[in-house]
């Protein structure tokens, strides 16, 4: 069953991720499912940020050859993107599966995201100048741990 948490600090810094992984804890006992948190930053100009899938955690117990898909798909990915001249500002993995990736607003940006969901088994999670998505199996602690929130 779905949950929805959310906060608004007005007056200055607070430990947000603390905040907002007790409140989804609390809604743990509505059974396993997953966990998503929606980041907002100061946005960039024209940079963009897209976070990106490449398998699901749970694949990672199936055999050693996800690791080598993952590579592969990763590398597909920056094949593609330098196809369509997206400059990549930086590149960061998420974990052994997501990455974050900052660019340069291409002129066919719907072009480009296009081409690269046209992979297989890559998923683009968001895509913004301030806000990212992220989301994953487990509960808030989990999801938490695993994205270093």
């Amino acid at each position: 069953m779905c949950g929805l948490a959310g906060l608004i600090h007005r007056d200055g810094a607070a430990d947000i991720g603390r905040e907002m992984t007790r409140m989804l804890q609390s809604l743990r006992h509505r059974g396993p499912d997953s966990t998503g948190y929606a980041l907002y930053g100061e946005g960039g100009g024209d940079a963009l940020v897209m976070r990106v899938k490449f398998a699901e955690q749970a694949d990672l117990a199936a055999g050693f050859g996800i690791h080598r898909d993952i590579r592969e798909r990763k590398a597909e990915m920056r094949r593609r993107l330098q196809e369509r001249e997206v400059e990549i500002l930086s590149e960061e993995d998420a974990t052994e599966y997501a990455c974050r990736l900052r660019f340069k607003r291409p002129a066919d940006l719907k072009g480009a995201i296009d081409y690269l969901e046209d992979i297989d088994n890559v998923e683009i999670l968001s895509m913004g100048r301030a806000l990212e998505l992220v989301k994953d199996l487990g509960d808030a602690e989990t999801v938490d741990a695993r994205y270093g929130l």
